[in-house]
């Protein structure tokens, strides 16, 4: 029996124990962690009511037709201002599209300004969603799998800063993330691509080739869409390789990223009932939102990091993203990034070749990747190398005091905010860094202390054991010098916000 052990497993790969978790884990602290690679037999309650995929893809057009305006006038609003502007408060907002948004519009009743609806219409739907994951990541008896889902969701970023997918990543999340955690990496990345809301957040559904049919006959198009339908796209691809796959410095080529954007023309979100005769289902990775438009397509043959396509259609991409799933570039970026999320910011170059390996050996198996996690040494050190980010800081502190705070609605999303993480709301597709420097500093370190103490003078009573509590959370990781500051603490409250901003209560 290793507490020690236990610690390392329920904190540097897990969300934190809670109260009596060491013990149970002791026994076999890796054997727990292999037995939570198993794909989810259900989905946690407190994800099974929130809205279906659908109801996100369609929360933004509705909200668009229910306040009177339509695609080309939103699309004028955004350019005036930016790609990302109009997002849901003033910090998001910049320039002259801030402006025209504080403005109304026909279907709004007069004083409401188009922000304002808005933040009515998405406010609490996120709110919502939010509050379920946390209560998902606070309460789950597999918080190693939890923490794959938030790693995936976090390197797929679709984020709500962009107007359009403001609704989308909670379903993005569910079906690509959880789906395919401990999946085959080509299915999620097939998934992911083919998902609406990575299509309508990198702009894929807008893209067309340049030599297809609907480029070549632009009447074909209704006049407003004529307005941006009018060209290739190469956000989607560009961000496959630099981000999802390849990363930066591996040697593809902005004429690989030109050759992917054509290759994936087409692939586009399903839009009401029917469609043209061309229209095809994206396979079984594929949402049922996804629709492959052969109208839109640039036909021939594609070159793609000095490989030939020439297939037909969809299936073109299908074979690029099969090929690009199994370079070795990709096995060594998705290596260094699970590495550096579960082990140091500076990945040990052995923890790295191990998991590449790995990768490379099972064709981007995830079930024996994130086993060969667990089986590296590196990732045993007791000495805590990584500092946890914000919402992963109030996850381990809600575990660590068995349930309490509940921290829920528009509290919970302000503490995130101030902490610097929103979570969904990454300022781009890079998602949110993963290295210390990005998140320690006086001013956040400063609203870790602010929370801290507010919270245990909230939870603290004179039955209250600081002490065992921060044992209970850390076992053998809290040092001395910590458990005698605990108890030196002049009352309760007191020694639990010492607990909470000590330093291994930090790290990992």
């Amino acid at each position: 029996m290793s507490l020690q052990d236990a610690a390392i497993a329920a904190n540097r790969f897990g969300l934190g124990a809670r109260p009596g978790e060491l013990r149970t884990i002791a026994g076999d602290p890796r054997g727990w962690l292999r037995a939570q690679l198993t794909p989810e037999a259900d989905l946690p309650a407190p994800l099974k009511t929130l809205p279906s995929t659908e109801d996100d893809i369609a929360a933004f057009p509705r909200w668009i037709a229910s306040i009177g305006l339509n695609a080309g006038s939103v699309a004028k609003l955004y350019q005036k201002g930016g790609a990302a502007s109009a997002g849901m408060t003033d910090t998001m907002m910049k320039g002259s599209a801030h402006d025209a948004a504080k403005g109304g519009a026909p279907g709004l009743p007069p004083g409401v300004s188009i922000e304002q609806s808005f933040v009515k219409t998405f406010g609490p739907r996120y709110v919502t969603a939010l509050q379920a994951r946390m209560q998902v990541a606070t309460t789950t008896d597999r918080p190693y799998f939890e923490r794959l889902v938030h790693f995936w969701s976090n390197h797929f970023t679709v984020s709500s800063a962009k107007p359009s997918s403001v609704a989308m990543p909670p379903s993005f999340e569910r079906d690509v993330c959880r789906a395919h955690a401990v999946g085959k990496f080509r299915g999620m990345l097939r998934a992911s691509c083919k998902h609406p809301a990575m299509l309508v957040y990198l702009d894929n559904y807008l893209s067309i080739g340049p030599n297809s049919y609907v480029a070549k006959h632009p009447e074909v198009l209704p006049a407003e869409a004529r307005g941006y339908l009018n060209g290739l796209n190469e956000n989607l691809a560009r961000e496959i390789l630099e981000l999802h796959t390849l990363g930066v410095r591996s040697g593809y080529t902005q004429a690989d990223v030109t050759s992917l954007a054509r290759i994936i023309t087409g692939w586009g979100v399903k839009r009401g009932k029917g469609g043209g005769q061309f229209d095809e289902t994206g396979g079984a990775d594929a949402s049922p939102l996804f629709r492959f438009n052969n109208y839109l397509h640039e036909p021939g043959t594609q070159t793609l990091l000095g490989k030939t396509y020439n297939q037909l259609g969809q299936e073109q991409g299908d074979a690029a993203l099969r090929d690009i799933a199994a370079h070795p570039a990709t096995a060594s970026h998705i290596a260094t990034k699970l590495v550096r999320h579960f082990v140091a910011d500076d990945p040990p170059p052995s923890a790295l070749e191990a998991i590449a390996r790995v990768f490379r050996d099972t064709d981007g198996d995830l079930h024996a990747v994130c086993l060969a996690l667990i089986d590296l040494p590196e990732a045993w050190s007791p000495s805590a190398m990584k500092f946890k980010p914000p919402e992963d800081y109030l996850i381990s502190a809600v575990r660590a005091m068995d349930g309490k705070p509940q921290l829920t609605g528009y509290q919970l999303t302000a503490l995130l905010d101030r902490m610097g993480q929103k979570p969904w709301y990454a300022a781009g597709p890079n998602g949110w860094a993963d290295v210390e420097g990005e998140w320690i500093g006086p001013d956040p370190i400063w609203k870790r202390i602010e929370w801290a103490d507010a919270v245990a003078k909230g939870v603290a009573n004179a039955k209250v054991d600081p002490a065992a509590i921060a044992y209970e959370a850390l076992g053998p990781a809290l040092t001395p010098a910590s458990t005698d500051a605990i108890r030196r603490a002049e009352s309760p409250a007191q020694g639990l916000a010492i607990f909470l901003v000590s330093p291994e209560f930090q790290r990992r």
